[in-house]
């Protein structure tokens, strides 16, 4: 059975959100417009890549990150992919299982496994690069080379805003 078999929710209601427009709360908070953003994007992300390459965004994040970096124990990918760690782990397993990735036990690092793509998970990784870009180039398509610029700097300015905002 795949991750899409597995879903239990229907694909009709989560597209229907993707389409729905953005709610007047979010004239007014711009961390509720964000989040906004971030919900339809997390959505039409996770119902693509479970559609196309039955995996889920925790999968999607995992092998990407692993595609960048090697030589990473489960902490350092988690903290690669931004998930926990626990997350982390049981991708891990599921992508073990199917062949995606190899967990490398090490006897210098003491229990720590370092993970490796296998030649499966680096083709799965290059497909995953290939949609990703297309889907991000349609998602900016409307905006010129300066605003994608300012867009950039301005989502990592409030990113950095973050813990200032959560500071009590």
């Amino acid at each position: 059975m795949t991750l899409a078999d597995k879903k239990s929710e229907p694909q009709d209601g989560a597209l229907a959100l993707l389409a729905a427009p953005i709610a007047p709360l979010a004239d007014e908070y711009i961390a509720v417009l964000v989040m906004s953003l971030a919900v339809r994007l997390n959505r039409g992300a996770s119902n693509y890549y479970l559609k196309h390459f039955d995996i889920s965004m925790v999968d999607y994040r995992i092998v990407l990150a692993l595609g960048l970096a090697k030589n990473l124990n489960i902490s350092a990918v988690a903290v690669s992919a931004d998930v926990d760690k626990a997350a982390a782990s049981r991708s891990l397993r599921a992508l073990e299982e199917r062949g995606v990735v190899e967990l490398e036990q090490t006897a210098t690092r003491g229990r720590a496994a370092i993970v490796h793509l296998t030649a499966s998970g680096r083709e799965l990784e290059r497909q995953l690069k290939k949609s990703s870009r297309l889907r991000e180039r349609r998602l900016i398509a409307g905006l010129s080379e300066d605003e994608r610029g300012q867009a950039i700097a301005l989502l990592k300015k409030l990113i950095a805003g973050v813990p200032h905002m959560n500071k009590d």
